[in-house]
Formats: structure tokens, C-alpha cells, sequence
């Protein structure tokens, strides 16, 4: 389900993640890893191009991390080097 219709639309789930962002995609994902056969979803209010704290920013973690093509480890080691600096 990409979108929820006019009116009220029930979703059944065994676990329910509200907010988009990096903290949200990271709960949905590590939940969906733990345990695969569970009902994941992930709650966002608005588009994910502009969703999340920052989300025109480095938020790129829901756009980045594709089940078999990228991995949380190489979004962070890339975000990581992108940073370097960033708050010295």
C-alpha cells in the first residue's frame, strides 16, 4: 500500500513505525530483520522526497539503502566520508 484513500483505511500489522525519517527507516528496517516474517509499516506523512527532519538533506538513508543493491553499513561509510570535517 503506497497511500491511504479518502476516509479511514485499516492497515493490519504486527508492527506499526511512525515517521519516515532516519531514526523511523532504521526501526522498520532492524524490525523487519529481526523478525522477517513480521507485518512492517513504516508510517510518513508526506512523499519520502520530502519527509523526515532533513529531508532535502543528508537524509538520503530512504532513498539509499535497497535490499539487494545497498546496505545501511555502505550508506554510512559513505555519509561518514561525505562528512568529513563537516563540524570542525
Amino acid at each position: 500500500m503506497d497511500e491511504i484513500k479518502d476516509g479511514v483505511t485499516e492497515v493490519a500489522c504486527d508492527v506499526l513505525v511512525i515517521g519516515g525519517g532516519t531514526a523511523g527507516s532504521m526501526a522498520a528496517y532492524k524490525a523487519k530483520r529481526r523478525n522477517p516474517a513480521a507485518r512492517v509499516v513504516l508510517l510518513e506523512k508526506a512523499n519520502v522526497k520530502r519527509s523526515g527532519a532533513i529531508a532535502m538533506g543528508m537524509d538520503g538513508l530512504n532513498n539509499a539503502v535497497v535490499p539487494g543493491y545497498a546496505t545501511p553499513e555502505q550508506y554510512t561509510k559513505e555519509i561518514t566520508i561525505a562528512n568529513d570535517g563537516i563540524c570542525d
